[in-house]
């Protein structure tokens, strides 16, 4: 493969340096490297992760908002921002951001009226026994759609979600209800959603002895629809063939799904012989025969399927817990409700006047070190001993690198707001609510029908990057776009420093996403990312099982779990330190290695939180001790920690 010619070179130096001599963002540090953080008295190479961070920690203001190590301090950073911002846009009523001001300001102040929650599901035409005091027939149907407009569940979760056969097109999925405030038959849970479910209906105006008889009837019936689940299965997606809605309605007539689909889909242009969903069968089924027995109590259905709606929006939930806590509470809204409006307004915080024109740069910064590092990897293809004499592998390893491609988000995206004629938000937060739920639904329904989604949504508060195996490409969120590691700070003088922590930093999050792609699970898709098992011969898959096996070896905990992404952490900072030294030599090495060890300083705020992931200290130090450049660099003894004779290293 020929390397880039030195007009590319000049053309990348350039737009690095335009983008690192912009005038500086209020706010910004020159420090690249904190050395408050480190910690002398441990050797690097003995526990270089402690070395680097043995001194960092969350100010109390960042911990109220949720930082625990650096990537959440950088996501509490963005909160503080916002929330300042937008306080400050409440009191002085500016009109820069005034609907996203607007709605934060009626979350603070929402006192929350379980009636505009009923009173909207009533407006549906459902008859609720328990608000009209009649007996009159109740429409389920009716009600558990008009709970889905909102986006709140019902007898059923409707999800939108990219189908995982066609990953290009989004698609509808049916599954059982989540059961959150119900618990896994914990009894504390179950005595306060009792309590909590009482207080909602003795807000409705019944009396104490019926609301307490009522919510206990409330409570045993959503125990009886728990009990319709497979005790062994914990479902977030089902892995099934789409069904038409025809099949499904032949199969479920007492669901009377296509009616359901009829209310939901108002003014959406769609045709019920063609539309697709995945479904839980086994559950609808248990739900069917459930809702056919004579013993359903149509007050009981009806009266849990009304109080959905303000439990969805947890009404109330949150009145006492202290001002950060609801200011972050507020905020995830907006975060959910708004992102593009939100987004916006972030990265013009961040970025300053002119922020489009520097956004922009990023953008085309991003988008140099890519090609970068895929060119890089392409060479290590080209060398590897996993193909050797098997030109027809290596071709397809190199065709799905070289059709990988990189979604950032558009600022342009993020300009719109709610659709046309819609009523701006008012002081009201439950109508606002309820007005942003109604907007975002109809999106989600229309995107189901519409061109397919060709820009990363906008979430101004995710940091983590994404591989797409099924559409082999990388995304990276909003969110990550206002980190340092992208706006990097605007200080004359420290350019190749700012290099070696954007090598180390945004330049190994994408060789990590890239390594994805030929780890134990992509090397199963192809270039389009379509599932194609044995597509590589078994010589070139036992090369690969062997080198790989270094990852599952004693100095991974967990390693089973943890082995794709062991394996994605220390090739991908290989392959951004082959990349950034092809360019600058050896020099600042010492600051590529503090740079990526200081973005794991701390700790992951639970064992859940790691995923698939092995901790922060075990990252930084297996995957530094797989670079003999990291132990040269700091003259680390063969028998040191930091230096092991086992280097892992498949490509």
């Amino acid at each position: 493969m020929e390397l880039p010619s030195p007009i590319t070179w000049l053309a990348a130096a350039i737009l690095l340096a335009l983008f690192l001599h912009a005038p500086a963002v209020e706010g910004q540090d020159c420090q690249l490297i904190s050395e408050n953080d480190m910690d002398a008295e441990e050797e690097p190479c003995e526990n270089f992760h402690q070395h680097v961070c043995g001194n960092w920690y969350a100010t109390s203001q960042h911990r109220n908002l949720g930082a625990h190590d650096m990537h959440s301090k950088w996501v509490a950073s963005l909160k503080l921002q916002l929330i300042r911002h937008l306080e400050k846009d409440a009191e002085t009523e500016s009109t820069s951001s005034s609907q996203l001001a607007t709605f934060y300001r009626s979350c603070l102040s929402s006192g929350q009226s379980v009636r505009s929650y009923t009173d909207a599901l009533a407006r549906s035409g459902a008859n609720f026994p328990v608000l009209a005091n009649t007996s009159a027939p109740f429409d389920w149907i009716l009600a558990n759609a008009a709970l889905r407009t909102y986006g709140a569940q019902g007898l059923w979760r409707l999800l939108v979600k990219e189908n995982w056969q066609l990953a290009d097109q989004r698609i509808f999925y049916i599954l059982p209800p989540t059961f959150d405030f119900l618990g896994q038959g914990d009894e504390l849970n179950e005595f306060l959603y009792q309590r909590y479910l009482k207080l909602l209906l003795l807000e409705m105006g019944l009396r104490v002895r019926r609301a307490a008889g009522l919510a206990q009837k409330l409570v045993e019936f959503e125990k009886s629809l728990q009990g319709l689940l497979a005790n062994d299965v914990d479902k977030t997606l089902v892995l099934r063939k789409p069904q038409s809605l025809r099949e499904l309605e032949l199969q479920f007539p007492g669901l009377q799904l296509k009616r359901y689909f009829e209310h939901i889909l108002q003014g959406v242009d769609w045709q019920p012989e063609s539309l697709l969903l995945v479904v839980d069968l086994d559950y609808l089924q248990a739900l069917q025969r459930f809702l056919a027995r004579n013993t359903t109590d149509p007050l009981t259905l009806s009266t849990w399927l009304l109080l959905q709606l303000p439990s969805h929006f947890e009404l109330r939930l949150h009145d006492d817990d202290k001002l950060s806590s609801q200011q972050d509470l507020c905020l995830e809204r907006l975060r959910k409700l708004m992102p593009g409006p939100l987004g916006r307004l972030q990265m013009q915080l961040v970025l300053g006047e002119g922020y489009q024109e520097a956004y922009d740069t990023s953008i085309q910064q991003i988008a140099l070190l890519f090609r970068d590092l895929k060119q890089q990897f392409e060479l290590l293809l080209n060398e590897t001993q996993v193909f050797e004499d098997d030109v027809a592998t290596r071709n397809l390893a190199r065709d799905k690198l070289r059709a990988m491609r990189l979604l950032t988000p558009r600022l342009q995206d993020a300009m719109g707001g709610p659709p046309a004629g819609t009523p701006p938000l008012g002081h009201n937060f439950d109508e606002n609510l309820m007005q942003l739920s109604l907007n975002q639904a109809r999106l989600e329904f229309r995107q189901v029908f519409g061109e397919p989604v060709t820009s990363v949504p906008s979430d101004p508060l995710a940091v983590n990057a994404y591989y797409r195996l099924k559409l082999n490409r990388i995304e990276l969120p909003l969110g990550l776009m206002a980190t340092p590691l992208v706006q990097l700070p605007q200080c004359s003088g420290k350019e190749a420093e700012a290099r070696a922590k954007l090598s180390s930093g945004l330049g190994y999050i994408l060789a990590h996403e890239i390594q994805h792609a030929f780890d134990y699970d992509g090397i199963n898709y192809d270039a389009s990312g379509q599932l194609a098992n044995n597509q590589w011969p078994a010589r070139a898959i036992i090369r690969f099982g062997l080198r790989a096996q270094c990852y599952l070896g004693d100095r991974y905990s967990n390693a089973t779990l943890t082995v794709n992404d062991n394996i994605a952490d220390s090739e991908g900072l290989r392959l951004a330190l082959d990349t950034y030294r092809r360019r600058n030599g050896t020099q600042d090495l010492r600051t590529f290695f503090v740079a990526f060890a200081q973005n794991w300083c701390g700790l992951a705020g639970t064992t859940a939180g790691l995923g698939q992931h092995s901790g922060h200290a075990e990252r930084v130090n297996n995957v530094l001790g797989n670079l003999p450049e990291f132990g040269d660099t700091f003259q680390c003894k063969a028998t040191s920690r930091m230096n092991p004779a086992d280097k892992c290293r498949i490509w």
